[in-house]
Parts: structure tokens; sequence; C-alpha cells
């Protein structure tokens, strides 16, 4: 089998994902098919600032008369609506990348240029807690008292890994917590599977053990140590 490399940086290519195949489920950053060539999932992390993961509703219909289908991802009864996540840079050329890449790196400098003194920030769309299960019947659980608060956020600039520490301020008051996991999280589904880091372009749940006071439109910094 041929080995292919990315058009951009020449790294060999491992998971290039199928072009025009949209799914509700995320399952992990891929090498990404361009409409004249491939480019690796490092490359394109790098311009996802601009270009991110579009999620739509689509409308299917199961091949199943009666019951429940799989479809995509999703169990869908007959016929239904899923959430399906579609990927603008697999409508570019090679050249049309290139360019990408300048606008995301001037983009990148702009974004910095907003929050002086962070190395990453991402704005606040809703947080929930997460009640943790103990026991109990499906009827009837049993909860835990672990506390886990969950912030769903698009990342502005910079990245967030587990561990870093993000701050907000509220009336002259800085509130901050460490970061305990970051999971891909796309609009329209809850979060649905633990990552490496959030960066810029990205929509992420950000996982903690302490409640923090995050309200849609707040913005979450990581500062320079």
């Amino acid at each position: 089998m041929e080995n292919k490399i990315c058009g951009i940086c020449g790294k060999p290519l491992e998971d290039a994902a199928p072009v025009g195949e949209p799914t509700g489920v995320f399952d992990g950053w891929h090498d990404v098919s361009l409409k004249d060539g491939t480019v690796c999932k490092n490359c394109a992390e790098k311009v996802r600032i601009l270009y991110p993961l579009r999620f739509v509703k689509t409308f299917v219909e199961s091949g199943s008369r009666f019951g429940f289908s799989d479809i995509r991802g999703k169990s869908v009864p007959g016929r239904g609506w899923i959430n399906a996540l579609v990927d603008p840079l697999e409508q570019m050329t090679l050249e049309e990348f290139r360019q990408a890449e300048q606008d995301a790196e001037q983009a990148a400098l702009d974004a910095a240029s907003r929050f002086p003194g962070a190395r990453a920030a991402a704005e606040a769309d809703f947080t929930y807690r997460h009640y943790v299960k103990a026991g109990g019947s499906e009827l009837k659980p049993v909860y835990s008292d672990q506390k886990e608060y969950v912030a769903c956020v698009k990342v502005l600039f910079g990245k967030i890994h587990v561990g870093d520490v993000v701050s907000i301020s509220h009336k002259d008051r800085e509130y901050s917590a460490k970061v305990e996991d970051v999971w891909f999280w796309n609009y329209l589904d809850t979060a649905q599977r633990a990552v490496d880091k959030a960066f810029a372009g990205m929509t992420a749940a950000l996982w903690f053990h302490e409640e923090l006071p995050i309200y849609p439109g707040d913005v979450l910094m990581v500062k320079e140590s």
C-alpha cells in the first residue's frame, strides 16, 4: 500500500476521513481529505480558528420499516433528524488551504491581542452540574455527593489542557479552578468524548470539581505562567 503524505508538511498520513460523510458522533481528530490532496490533523488544527467543524441537523431515513436503525452513530426510528458534523476543509483545494494557513495565523494574533497576559481564552455558552451515579436502579438512581461541573465553551485562541487553571472575573473579584478533563462538544448534543486538549476554533466541555460562577458570554482565560 502506497504511503501518502500531508500535502502541506510532508508528514506520513494515517487516517484520512472519508469526504462527504457527516456523522453526529465525534470519534477523534483525523487527517482531512481536500479536493485535490490530504492534510494531516496537525496542519488542519492550525486553521480551525477560522474553519471549525460545523454542526447541522440532517433528515435521514432508515431501511427499517419498524423499530430503530443505527444511522451514523444515531438510533433513528425509521426516519428522523440526526445531528451531523460537517468539515468545511473538505471543500478546499491545497492552494486554498495554504491561504487559510496565512489567514488563520493572523486571526490567532488578532485574538491574542484581545487578551493580554493570557495564553488561551474561551467563551462560555452554558454551564451545568453533572450528577455522578452511585447506585440504585434505572428508575430510581442514587447519586453521590461528588461535585462535577461542566462548562461548554468555544476556544477563541490558544490551547486548554487538562490541569490548566482557568480564571474569570465578576464584580471586581477573580475566580479560578483547575480543568479536570477536556471533552469534545458539538453544540447540539452533550459532551461526547475526552480529548487531549481544546484548541482555537474548537467547541469543548471543560470539567471542574468545584463550582465557578460562569455565565453565557463569560471569557475563561488561562494566564501566562
